[in-house]
């Protein structure tokens, strides 16, 4: 039986600020798409016609799970490394993870000849945490709260001198990140509303840097569990909030606050943020799995969530043209199983191809 932990959010407080922070420039994006080109294709835009049909708009879903560790998060990965090689070769590197990250990071340290070190909380999926193992990568299990994770990350890092990879918060995590909107500037021709799974802003802010500056007229939307919503809650106030602990079946979208670049980004460029039910999450990985023959995990499907339960979203999105970013498909095969156990609707004959 599939359940749904129930939420649990300790009170709101906001973090600390610093001044004078820099975000990427369009040429540092650009040039990290170049960086990227040897290691990384473009990842298909495909048309959703079961979806489109439903909301009479043309949607689009680009496929993140298609990347080699079924993440977008290979693209900031590389991005990193990539740019202090020698750095990161000489020393290591070390990084904190919910999951996604975590294999990204272990899969171009292998490819690069780096040693990496990940930090993983307790309650990471057992799936995401051998993955990264079978990447080459040293795994330290921490507590099972947000601020567990980086604790243990900065202390490690004094410790061994390793090279700090920020999974959301850098320049070259956000330029990494921001590639995905190179590509769909070329992939569509016309303006277009997007829908981004954020936690703690690293391909919202990318993004949406790179498509304000190149067409402008691109609505960005950022999606978020309503047990976190730390994103759109920070944006509500004015500022960093923590929301604390909670509990959400997207359990790769964990930060408790957005980063500093991410947020000063996300403030200048971000149209509007949207949170999403449990359910309706759930709901939208059924969709993609039974109408779209698609595997894809639960905070990747939060666009899709977004979409199917939200009555109001549609007319504040002004474009025909809808893209959803599934941004992952490492999903456990014991969850989507109790996901796809929850309804009665009819299963479709072929079996889904994981993306």
């Amino acid at each position: 039986m599939f359940t749904i932990r129930p939420t649990s959010i300790s009170r709101s407080h906001p973090m600390p600020k610093k001044a004078d922070i820099r975000i990427p420039t369009i040429e540092e994006i650009q040039a990290t798409r170049s960086l990227l080109a040897p290691h990384l294709p473009m990842t298909p835009l495909a048309y959703a016609p079961y979806l489109s049909e439903q909301l009479g708009r043309r949607v689009w879903f680009k496929l993140e799970t298609q990347q080699p560790t079924h993440s977008f998060k290979v693209r900031p990965a590389f991005a990193n490394l990539l740019t202090h090689k020698t750095k990161a070769q000489q020393h290591g590197v070390i990084t904190s993870s919910s999951g996604n990250f975590a294999q990204a990071v272990a899969y171009a340290s292998q490819q690069l000849d780096i040693d990496a070190q990940i930090v993983m909380m307790s309650i990471t999926a057992p799936v995401k945490i051998e993955r990264t193992k079978q990447r080459g990568a040293r795994v330290v299990i921490c507590g099972p709260t947000y601020e567990d994770r980086w604790n243990t990350t900065y202390r490690l890092q004094e410790e061994t001198g390793r090279l700090l990879v920020h999974p959301y918060d850098s320049i070259e995590t956000i330029s990494g990140s921001g590639v995905i909107a190179l590509e769909l500037l070329e992939q569509l021709e016309r303006p277009f509303s997007v829908l981004i799974p954020t936690s703690g802003g690293g391909m919202l802010s990318g993004v949406a840097r790179t498509l304000k500056a190149l067409r402008p007229a691109c609505h960005i939307c950022g999606i978020q569990p309503k047990a976190n919503g730390a994103m759109k809650r920070s944006l509500d106030a004015g500022e960093r909030i923590n929301v604390g602990t909670f509990h959400t079946i997207a359990d790769a979208l964990t930060a408790s606050y957005p980063g500093e670049r991410t947020f000063e980004i996300a403030k200048q460029y971000v149209d509007q943020m949207q949170v999403v039910e449990e359910n309706a999450i759930a709901e939208a990985v059924r969709t993609l799995y039974h109408q779209h023959k698609l595997v894809v995990e639960t905070g990747g499907s939060v666009g899709v969530a977004a979409l199917q339960s939200s009555p109001g979203l549609l007319k504040d999105l002004p474009h025909q043209d809808i893209v959803c970013v599934l941004s992952g498909g490492n999903i456990a095969h014991s969850q989507l199983q109790s996901i796809l156990s929850e309804t009665n609707e009819q299963q479709s004959e072929e079996t889904p191809r994981s993306e």
